[in-house]
């Protein structure tokens, strides 16, 4: 993820996308969500979040990251992504790092 510096601006909006990898030889469907944040930091999907994943493929989910203006700098955070099987079976998370300048 790439550094974030909040400005003066009440909000400050990064997007990105979290890729989901398919490395079995049928498709399958897989809901995608971001663990909740604190300290002034909210993250939204900008799209369905349950898809498919071929078999060998790869999909992109996209999220929305906001800042509030109560953003403490020089703090650094962790923003978890977790996905399920449609069978109820979890993957193991995707951690991304927060930096703040």
């Amino acid at each position: 993820m790439r550094r974030h510096r909040p400005g003066d601006r009440a909000r400050t909006r990064t997007r990105m996308t979290v890729d989901v990898y398919n490395f079995g030889d049928t498709a399958r469907r897989v809901t995608v969500a971001a663990r909740p944040m604190d300290g002034g930091w909210t993250v939204r999907a900008e799209q369905e979040t349950r898809i498919r994943v071929p078999a060998g493929g790869r999909v992109g989910v996209n999220f929305t990251l906001l800042s509030s203006s109560s953003v403490a700098r020089r703090t650094d955070r962790r923003l978890a992504f977790r996905a399920a099987l449609d069978d109820r079976s979890e993957v193991p998370a995707s951690v991304a790092l927060i930096h703040l300048r």
